[in-house]
């Protein structure tokens, strides 16, 4: 089964199941899972996997427009952790995102296993839901960075120039440390109609979104804002696929009925229309259809 086949079964089974988060009265709840050798190696230094494993789950706060309270981690625990490492570099990220580490479960395991929950809490949550025809389609910050440092960590660049180093490094930066845009989440309340964070990529995000409120979107591919430097690097990235089909860039992809100046205004900081809402149940780019092509768990794996 693919992960949309298995989510849909969910949704059946347990209808309140489907948005970046759980609401339960004025709580937003959510829940990620790390595992070695599928969302990451032992390649990724500590002090990253740490910081990721909450971030990963503030983003969800993000999209909803809460504003973080708790979180809890269960750790399963291989040899070769450096532990203190992992929970200085939590703590710190902790106290950076204004969250509250309340308790966790340890175990032993073979491979590092992370799994945090958080709680938020939202009067009024921001949904998938919401969209409407005539919206203008956001993202909320340049994208491609993090499947261009994915790439690059993969097989690094031989002998780049300086401005080729900083684009490298930049890149896997945005892979390994990302960003949850908190503060806009919570700015977009009132604002935004729907919202979903990017971290299967803008392509299939835009299809989750688009399902869950009934529509359809009209993209335009000139108008997707593209991370620094990667279209002008010449480190053969493939910049459109990791722009409209890159996972893990934790942007938020949200709509509204208010023009990008006047919203960018509001929010007091850039955010970047790429398209419009349509009632036609259908995702097109410059007119052609397109598919869903990120990340999914369960997708066949290519030798």
């Amino acid at each position: 089964m693919s992960e949309a086949e298995i989510v849909a079964k969910l949704r059946a089974l347990f209808p309140r199941v489907g948005d970046d988060a759980a609401v339960v009265g004025e709580q937003v709840i959510t829940t990620d899972m790390l595992l070695e050798d599928v969302d990451f190696t032992r390649a990724i230094e500590t002090r990253f996997l740490a910081r990721k494993s909450l971030a990963v789950n503030l983003s969800d706060l993000a999209a909803m427009g809460a504003k973080p309270l708790h979180a809890v981690i269960a750790l399963g625990v291989p040899p070769w952790l450096d532990v203190d490492a992992f929970f200085d570099a939590l703590k710190e990220a902790a106290v950076e995102w204004r969250i509250e580490i309340v308790g966790g479960d340890l175990s032993r395991a073979d491979k590092l296993i992370i799994s945090v929950t958080a709680v938020g809490e939202a009067k009024q949550p921001l949904l998938r839901s919401g969209a409407k025809p005539g919206d203008r389609l956001y993202v909320s910050r340049p994208i491609g960075g993090s499947a261009a440092g994915l790439q690059f960590l993969q097989k690094p660049p031989q002998t780049p120039l300086f401005t080729q180093r900083e684009v490298v490094e930049s890149a896997i930066r945005r892979h390994v440390d990302p960003e949850p845009e908190l503060d806009l989440g919570q700015k977009l309340v009132a604002i935004a109609t729907a919202c979903i964070d990017i971290s299967d990529g803008l392509s299939t995000d835009v299809h989750h979104l688009c399902e869950a409120s009934g529509v359809g979107a009209a993209i335009e591919r000139a108008r997707i804002p593209v991370f620094p430097g990667l279209g002008e690097a010449r480190l053969g990235i493939d910049v459109r696929q990791a722009v409209l089909h890159g996972g893990e860039e934790y942007a938020l992809l949200f709509t509204s009925a208010l023009r990008e100046a006047e919203l960018s205004a509001k929010v007091r900081r850039p955010v970047y229309a790429i398209g419009r809402i349509t009632r036609e149940r259908e995702v097109l780019l410059d007119g052609a259809k397109l598919a869903p092509g990120g990340w999914d768990h369960f997708a066949p794996v290519s030798s």
